[in-house]
């Protein structure tokens, strides 16, 4: 054998070497990529059984579902683990390993928080009277230690029982009794702050809106300034807010919408009030609108009529009870929005289409009939004004359901996922219900059972314009509503009807 030959079989024997030592690093990288593809195909399917855990615990889909879901998820881990015998195919499925984690990781974080924000939310039955003490602005007092030789106001008889519990408050802070007179109206008590019979008012807050909206008081905000105040927190006395409503088959649901700051749960005026029921076999909801200056008798007056607005300021469990009242209904739970808080929610949509029945003008927004694209702002704006509309109140009405609706087809659509998380902190700063969250679920899961379309018939009742005396104002004569009593037993056979199973149409205006 020659040189050449020696050479050629060593070169063939070093090649062989190499292919051997690549096989083995090959052989190596397989066995590695296949460990990793097992460990992220575990990791995928752990997050998966994670995110199915708090699905379970969201309790919004039904549980064929989640079954489907579980059956799916454990087919597709089978088929990864098996794909990563094969270089290309295991590859693959990685990177989708990869993606699926990430997905169950975000969608933990999105049910997490959602069932977080719905607990804040839901199941609320307190009610809270901010009770403040008020001087005129100029006065010097900075706090209740520096009025306690003020000449006090009080009211004589309504909301008694929070103004002596702040009167002990303040008469332990400052170690001394205070001088109080008695007023029976709030309109008299404020009047004897501006003519400087006493110096220190205390007033629970709800009542700044009827205050405001008397002639002669339009600027008591700017005119006076809170020195203390004090939240007294209450369970609400009405007996039809401990039902499970939603679980049976035809519900009523009060929709209170407040136009005020602070928290949702403080007692004020109810500018929208709305009756919501809900018919599962029929697949209809009937809305009921009722002006906020319906002169009626309140839950809580003995007879003595109001503008039902005024019923919010002795708590949402007195506006529900009154419209139960007035309807011959039982009212089995509320939803309370606070308008001031939408302008926020919209702010963060980046504004929404609102339908308007008429073209005007206010506060710098023109306002064209059809669709609107508002801002927070503007809708606040649109939906405060009724004095330019002949059907003032109604009118109003109308036109804050017309932001409501907005709103909520909005938070529906798929661009609300950009800002999930802050139109959610929106929304629970700005809303409460007595529904509780399981009621809610189980709604939920009712409705993906078989998602079926929804009938909304809608009914506002009428009546004719009037000057009155009022439960909350004395004897002093108020603009008010009274009620036409043939739109009211409208309303009630609707009522009736719904809940008899009846399918109803109301006749479009």
């Amino acid at each position: 054998m020659n040189q050449t030959e020696k050479n050629t079989k060593k070169d063939i024997k070093k090649g062989e070497a190499a292919k051997r030592k690549r096989s083995k690093k090959e052989t190596k990288l397989l066995k590695v990529l296949k460990i990793i593809g097992y460990v992220l195909c575990g990791i995928m399917f752990v997050s998966g059984c994670i995110m199915t855990a708090f699905a379970a615990k969201l309790k919004m889909v039904p549980i064929k579902y989640m079954l489907i879901a579980a059956v799916l998820f454990v087919i597709i881990t089978v088929g990864f683990v098996a794909a990563q015998r094969n270089l290309t195919a295991g590859l693959i499925t990685k990177v989708l390993a990869v993606l699926i984690t990430c997905v169950c990781v975000i969608g933990c974080t999105y049910i997490h928080y959602t069932y977080r924000k719905l607990n804040e939310m839901t199941g609320i039955t307190t009610k809270i009277d901010n009770i403040q003490v008020y001087v005129l602005n100029e006065d010097p007092a900075q706090n209740v230690l520096d009025a306690k030789d003020y000449p006090f106001g009080i009211l004589k008889t309504l909301d008694r029982d929070n103004t002596n519990s702040v009167i002990a408050e303040i008469q332990t802070e400052v170690a001394q009794p205070l001088f109080v007179s008695e007023y029976e109206t709030a309109i008299a008590l404020v009047k004897g702050l501006y003519d400087r019979e006493v110096q220190a008012i205390i007033l629970n807050s709800a009542y700044e809106g009827f205050i405001t909206e008397t002639e002669g008081y339009e600027d008591f905000k700017s005119r006076v300034r809170s020195i203390s105040f004090k939240d007294i927190v209450t369970e609400m006395e009405s007996d039809n807010m401990d039902r499970e409503a939603v679980k049976e088959d035809v519900f009523t649901i009060y929709v209170s919408g407040v136009d005020v700051g602070g928290k949702p749960e403080n007692n004020s005026n109810s500018d929208v009030n709305i009756l919501l029921t809900v018919n599962k076999n029929t697949r209809q909801i009937l809305m009921i609108n009722t002006p906020r200056d319906y002169y009626v008798p309140l839950s809580i007056s003995n007879g003595v009529c109001d503008k039902l607005t005024h019923a919010g300021i002795y708590g949402i469990d007195v506006s529900a009870d009154t419209l139960g009242l007035l309807y011959d209904v039982t009212v089995d739970g509320y939803v309370k929005v606070n308008f001031t808080g939408f302008e926020k929610i919209i702010d963060v949509l980046d504004g929404v289409n609102v339908y308007s029945d008429y073209a005007f003008s206010a506060h710098g927004y023109s306002f064209q009939q059809g669709y609107n694209q508002l801002d927070g702002r503007g809708a606040l704006i649109f939906a405060r004004q009724r004095k330019m509309f002949s059907d003032g109140d109604r009118q109003r009405g109308k036109n804050q359901m017309a932001v409501i609706k907005a709103v909520i087809e909005d938070i529906a659509s798929s661009d609300m996922l950009r800002n999930y998380k802050n139109v959610l902190d929106e929304i629970s700063d700005s809303m409460v219900t007595s529904v509780s969250y399981e009621e809610i679920s189980d709604l939920a899961q009712f409705q993906l059972d078989d998602m079926k379309p929804w009938d909304v018939q809608t009914y506002s009742v009428n009546g004719y314009d009037s000057m009155n005396v009022t439960y909350s104002g004395g004897s002093e004569k108020l603009y008010v509503m009274v009620p036409n009593e043939e739109t009211v037993d409208q309303a009630k056979q609707y009522l009736k009807d719904i809940y008899d199973n009846k399918v109803i149409h109301v006749p479009t205006e």
